[in-house]
């Protein structure tokens, strides 16, 4: 067994016996815990709703399949769907740029989530989600001809399987499949694990909501450029406050902040990896819709900008550009 499969095997196990035992990986135990960011062809992100347990959200990145909000675990109900679609000016995943500055990207997705345990123990609920996340591209920006269908640059399944513990702390394990329908990229693949902590309860308005992400790839790569599998992990905080929260019009004003990493060969040009990849971090403004009967789901509306700071390799493949602000906005629907 290669000395990154180790690697992969070693981190699963924990992750596992984490979810059976009701332990936390050792790293996970410690003070300093983090979050997850972006990399080349995946998808979108709205966060939680408010109400929503921070637990839940284990990806501050914005744009990329890992981005998509979990469906919401509270109520009775055993089934919950996600639906939602994002408008960006431009598509960087994990700091890899996809479409550019100058053309529209919109980013429709589905999930659908079932509570399989629900209070046993420390396990506050255990949810396994299959999802698809799309980018449709059009105007300029496009950084590869695509053929047709032009429009559809990417389509990526995924399913992830979320365990939630003390109501504080999650864990997930997701594959991701990422495919190009207009075939401007190779499809490939990776097992991400993430872990995030709701530390509300003993910062109150000043949480910090810290979160990480490791992904490894197992088909392909994600920077096709470097011709090499490798594991990239992601850190991150989403500070935020909520105003006017006992309103029908509560506001959410966030500020991820994302720091993206290669551990092994996954920022790599012209065979010189760099260990830092990106930063990214913006204000993001999300409503809940709240006077919309909940008979109808939980509906929300986000806007936000993010900027990107990018190391020298991305910066190449960017066309020399290390410093990209990208707009977005944002409609979902949790039923």
């Amino acid at each position: 067994m290669t000395g990154w499969r180790r690697w992969v095997a070693a981190v699963a196990g924990l992750a596992l016996a984490g979810t059976v035992a009701g332990a936390a990986p050792a790293w996970a135990q410690q003070s300093s815990t983090e979050v997850q960011v972006q990399a080349q062809a995946q998808a979108p992100a709205l966060p939680p709703a408010p109400e929503q347990a921070p637990a839940q959200q284990t990806d501050v990145q914005t744009q990329g399949p890992a981005a998509t909000p979990a469906v919401e675990e509270k109520g009775p109900g055993r089934v919950a769907l996600l639906l939602g679609a994002d408008w960006a000016s431009a598509y960087y995943f994990r700091g890899i740029v996809n479409e550019q500055n100058g053309g529209n990207n919109v980013q429709p997705y589905a999930e659908i989530g079932f509570k399989l345990l629900d209070n046993v123990g420390p396990l506050s609920s255990l949810v396994i989600a299959p999802g698809i996340w799309n980018n449709w591209h059009y105007g300029g920006g496009t950084v590869v001809p695509p053929s047709d269908p032009k429009f559809w640059y990417e389509a990526d399944l995924y399913i992830k399987l979320t365990a939630t513990w003390w109501e504080i702390f999650s864990t997930g394990v997701t594959y991701t499949y990422y495919t190009s329908p207009n075939n401007s990229f190779t499809s490939y693949a990776d097992v991400g694990l993430s872990f995030s902590l709701s530390d509300s309860k003993w910062l109150g308005a000043f949480a910090l909501n810290p979160s990480i992400l490791f992904a490894f790839e197992t088909k392909g790569e994600a920077l096709a450029a470097d011709g090499k599998k490798g594991i990239y992990m992601g850190i991150g905080l989403a500070p935020g406050y909520t105003f006017f929260e006992n309103s029908s019009f509560p506001v959410n004003i966030s500020v991820p902040l994302t720091f993206g990493f290669s551990l092994k060969d996954y920022y790599t040009v012209n065979g010189q990896n760099q260990t830092f990849g990106y930063f990214s971090g913006g204000p993001l403004i999300t409503m809940p819709l709240k006077f919309i009967p909940s008979t109808f789901g939980s509906w929300a509306l986000k806007a936000g900008v993010q900027f990107l700071v990018l190391n020298s390799n991305l910066s190449t493949v960017n066309g020399n550009n290390n410093f990209v602000p990208i707009g977005s906005v944002g409609l979902s629907l949790t039923y």
